[in-house]
């Protein structure tokens, strides 16, 4: 059994690394670092296994090694507001350190916990090149004595903190839920976490049953290798010297399994859309795909989250990943991401499914996204700003590579006054969008309110009095 010590205290910073940048006592809540440690379990795959496209993988214990990392426990301090549902986020490393998000106001309000968990190697010392931003060097005082031996640990490291934190762990002195009655728990990560999450549905949930539901964001249909010892992928736009750490499966090369009672919802940005329509199952009982037509994998606030983060840890600007004249998406998906967590709720406590979207249209051979006149994206859950365009917005290039930062073009003046000749016929059409995903399951209505209080100040740049 792993052992939980702390809270961590201390070091040349003062603070932990990747902490919210929101002040979460103004909101009830609190936010407090755990050291965690023990020994964690290798996996690799059962003889003359392989990635089977139907996601239904067979492992065995490997070699085990000794770890110590750290945790990010959220609390609300209120006890009799918590719902019961405590998220365990895989935090991510794709920038070469451990990356946490933020809470989101549906989170807050619906009183949940929430555990950041640093599993992989990466978080722990940074990349090996370039300039390293792993824990351990951003604060030796504080992270010196964290390791992870390699990424394979990962998978039983992160089922040692579901059971450190769930219902059945051990109430101690030193109990990050500080007693608080744990009913169910969330596997959360997003675009580099989701590929390990969707290896951990497919190869260990089978027989940890650790989770309660997962929720897998900005995944694009490829898990990553149970294992190191395994060939590791080319992929283009991975340098080689990253690809040993990556070690991710191709893109839309296998599902997820069909034979578990574990919810999983997939909720992906346009920029996954096409990489992940070869992965696309049927909706099933315990199977939800929504994809959301014209934003971009790093949407609007999910960049700004990490931006300002990085600015206080690291003391410099975030690097611009906006390519020279170009115009990155201004879309958020951050809605629907509400949603999916509301619906995600209910799911686990076996009530109504998240409600079935329409997915996005491909068409030709080989398909494509299909799109409209002006350039976007047709199907898909639609927001408002999508349904009552007032640009083009996008997740792809303009040849049709996904794109991170997508783009966002605006209609010139002429555009607007021939689709909504009246500030007021624009007001209509996005007034009925918002309807629909409050009809449709999409939108909560604490965002419905946000969206038409912005719709109500958007001039069209002078598109009606000029």
């Amino acid at each position: 059994m792993a052992e939980i010590s702390g809270p961590m205290t201390g070091g040349t910073h003062g603070w932990p690394f990747s902490a919210s940048v929101q002040d979460l006592s103004e909101v009830g809540y609190s936010e407090t670092e755990y050291r965690f440690s023990g020994e964690a379990q290798r996996y690799v795959n059962v003889d003359g296994a392989d990635y089977a496209a139907d996601g239904r993988w067979a492992v065995t214990e490997g070699e085990p090694s000794p770890f110590e990392t750290r945790l990010i426990v959220r609390l609300p301090d209120d006890p009799a507001r918590f719902n019961g549902t405590v998220i365990v986020n895989w935090n991510n490393v794709s920038s070469g350190f451990d990356n946490l998000p933020g809470l989101s106001d549906e989170l807050l309000d619906a009183g949940v916990a929430w555990v950041g968990a640093a599993v992989q190697k990466v978080a722990i010392e940074g990349f090996p090149f370039g300039r390293p931003k792993g824990l351990t060097q951003w604060d030796p005082e504080r992270y010196g004595d964290l390791t992870i031996a390699d990424d394979d640990l990962s998978f039983d490291i992160f089922t040692q903190v579901a059971r450190a934190v769930g219902p059945d762990r051990p109430l101690g002195t030193n109990d990050p839920m500080r007693g608080l009655r744990v009913e169910r728990l969330l596997a959360d990560g997003a675009s580099q976490s989701a590929i390990r999450l969707a290896t951990y549905y497919n190869a260990i949930q089978p027989f940890t049953d650790a989770f309660d539901g997962f929720l897998l964001v900005v995944y694009k249909g490829g898990g990553a290798r149970i294992d190191l010892t395994t060939p590791v992928p080319e992929v283009d736009d991975i340098p080689p010297e990253a690809r040993q750490i990556v070690n991710i499966l191709p893109r839309g090369s296998h599902t997820l399994r069909t034979d578990l009672n574990t919810p999983v919802l997939v909720v992906n940005s346009e920029s996954e859309i096409t990489p992940y329509r070869t992965a696309r199952q049927p909706d099933s009982d315990t199977y939800r795909l929504w994809e959301i037509a014209g934003t971009a994998h790093i949407g609007r606030g999910t960049g700004a989250e990490t931006k300002a983060r990085w600015a206080r840890d690291f003391g410099e600007h975030a690097p611009d990943m906006v390519p020279p004249g170009s115009t990155p998406n201004t879309l958020s998906f951050g809605p629907v991401l509400d949603a999916a967590y509301r619906h995600m709720e209910r799911w686990m406590r076996g009530e109504t499914p998240p409600p079935v979207q329409d997915r996005a249209d491909f068409a030709g051979e080989p398909p494509v996204l299909e799109r409209d006149a002006e350039g976007n994206a047709r199907g898909g859950i639609r927001l408002p700003h999508v349904e009552a365009a007032t640009g083009t917005h996008s997740g792809e290039t303009a040849d049709g590579a996904p794109d991170a930062v997508g783009t966002s073009t605006p209609f010139s003046a002429a555009t607007l006054r021939a689709r909504y000749p009246t500030k007021e016929s624009y007001g209509a059409r996005f007034g009925a969008a918002v309807e629909a995903g409050l009809d449709r399951g999409f939108l909560l209505e604490r965002d419905a309110q946000r969206l038409r209080a912005e719709a109500a100040v958007f001039d069209g740049d002078g598109a009606w009095t000029s």
